[in-house]
This record gives C-alpha cells, sequence and structure tokens, in this order.
C-alpha cells in the first residue's frame, strides 16, 4: 500500500519525537577508526592500529591518537608474555623487560584494546583519509609507528596539521616518511649523536640531573607548560629545530 506523502511525513516526524529529535538513520559519529590490521613490520605478529579522535591527556591536549596494539593479546597479557615486540620493538623501556615505559597498560590501551574487540571501531581506509583533514595526531600514544605500513603514516601526516611521534626503531629504517613524522627515541648521548649523524631528530629521555647537549632543548610542557596539541617540536625531520629532551617520568621512573 503507499501512503500519502504528509502521511509519512507525519509518521517520521512522530518517530523522529520518539527518539529524542534525532533523524531516523542518522549515524553516530565514531569515537575511533581501525587504520590497519595485519603483519607488524617488526615480527610479522597480527597487530591492530586504531586512532582515537580525542584524548583527556593532560600534556598532550586533545588530540587524536593512535594506538598500535597486539590484535590477539590484550596489552597487559602481551606484555607479560614478551608479545609486546610486535608493538614495541627493541625498546628497552617496554614493561616485559622491566623497564620505564610511561604507558600504564591497564588503563587506555587495554580499554581501546577491548573496544576493538567489542566491534566498537569502523574500519577507515586510507582513501578516505580526507575525513581526518586538519587533525593534530599523536602517532604512538601506544606502540612503534615503525610497525605500521610507511604509506599510512606518511598518508596521517598529509592531513594533520600538527603532530607527534616517536620510534625506537631508528636504526633500522631509512625511510622518509617515518623520519619526517617521528622523531628517534634515543636512550643515552651515544645514541643521539648516531642518530642526527644518520639523518634524524631526536626524543632523548633523561634524568633531572643529565646536561643538555647544544642541539637540544627540554620539553616546552616542562619549561613553560605548552601542551602538544599547541607544539610542533616532535614532528620529525620536517622542521629544523633542535631535539628534545624530557625528563624520566611515570610511575615506573625509579626502574630508568
Amino acid at each position: 500500500m503507499i501512503l500519502p506523502s504528509d502521511f509519512k511525513r507525519d509518521f517520521m516526524a512522530s518517530i523522529g519525537d520518539l527518539l529524542g529529535g534525532k533523524k531516523v538513520g542518522s549515524k553516530k559519529k565514531p569515537n575511533g577508526y581501525i587504520l590497519f590490521e595485519g603483519a607488524s613490520a617488526i615480527d610479522g605478529a597480527d597487530i591492530v592500529a586504531i586512532l582515537t579522535l580525542t584524548s583527556s591527556n593532560v600534556k598532550t591536549g586533545k588530540m587524536s591518537q593512535l594506538w598500535i596494539l597486539n590484535a590477539e593479546h590484550s596489552p597487559i597479557e602481551a606484555s607479560k608474555k614478551g608479545l609486546d615486540v610486535s608493538v614495541c620493538g627493541g625498546c628497552k623501556l617496554r614493561h616485559s623487560l622491566g623497564g620505564a615505559c610511561y604507558v600504564n597498560l591497564g588503563q587506555a590501551p587495554n580499554s581501546i584494546f577491548k573496544a576493538f574487540k567489542k566491534g566498537s571501531y569502523e574500519k577507515l581506509s586510507i582513501d578516505n583519509y580526507s575525513v581526518l583533514e586538519g587533525s593534530k595526531i599523536r602517532f604512538g600514544a601506544y606502540g612503534d609507528p615503525y610497525a605500521i605500513p610507511m604509506d599510512i603514516l606518511a598518508s596521517l601526516k598529509a592531513v594533520s596539521i600538527n603532530n607527534t611521534g616517536y620510534t625506537h626503531q631508528w636504526k633500522n629504517s631509512t625511510d622518509e616518511a617515518l623520519k619526517g613524522g617521528s622523531m628517534a627515541s634515543v636512550d643515552n648521548v651515544e645514541e643521539q649523536r648516531e642518530a642526527v649523524a644518520n639523518g634524524w631528530r631526536t626524543f632523548r629521555v633523561a634524568r633531572l640531573e643529565d646536561k643538555l647537549l647544544d642541539d637540544e632543548i627540554l620539553c616546552p610542557n616542562v619549561t613553560k607548560g605548552v601542551q602538544c596539541i599547541d607544539c610542533s617540536l616532535c614532528s620529525g625531520n620536517t622542521i629544523g629545530a633542535k631535539n628534545i629532551v624530557v625528563p624520566v617520568h611515570g610511575s615506573r621512573k625509579k626502574r630508568f
């Protein structure tokens, strides 16, 4: 039976009232996207890269955050079994190595993993990154961006107006996409000098009493309270700024 157009209009309006004024068929705005599911570039294990669109992190501000996780095991389980190598590579700060990584695996990483397993995030193909145009993105809120395909990283860099990024895999890569969007995470002065000599800008964690090198400055969040969302100094070698040093922090800092 074909209903008169005015009847259909009134019927749909009534349904809209019942739904609190929402349009029938309207789609809820996603709170994150799956950008990659596949083999880790580090060891071939199954990983997932998820971009969440905002953050309550007081240091970074409301940046979009890229989480690179083992796709089969929770971050806590992966760390306990040493499977965090798939997303963190040879980083000496990994919890599985007794390191001082500041990330609390039981908080945001674990929550995002659980949401992923529940199907809370939709997939976003690289051809549709225009929806992220103008974003400010943290490459690797957990996990190393080296683990995912470099075309994804380059495309994120292209649509973002500011980013942060850090990789402990700088000795294993000469890829310009990684250098252009990420700082080389270095653990001492010797590594800092090696990375700079190979075309990287560096991010060094240090003790409060450690001296800065001539080409280094303290993170502006430490000295001036500037949030990452308003700073562009950790965006790789596409800018000519000095290298960054941050005092060791987090609940595990005594292990540094």
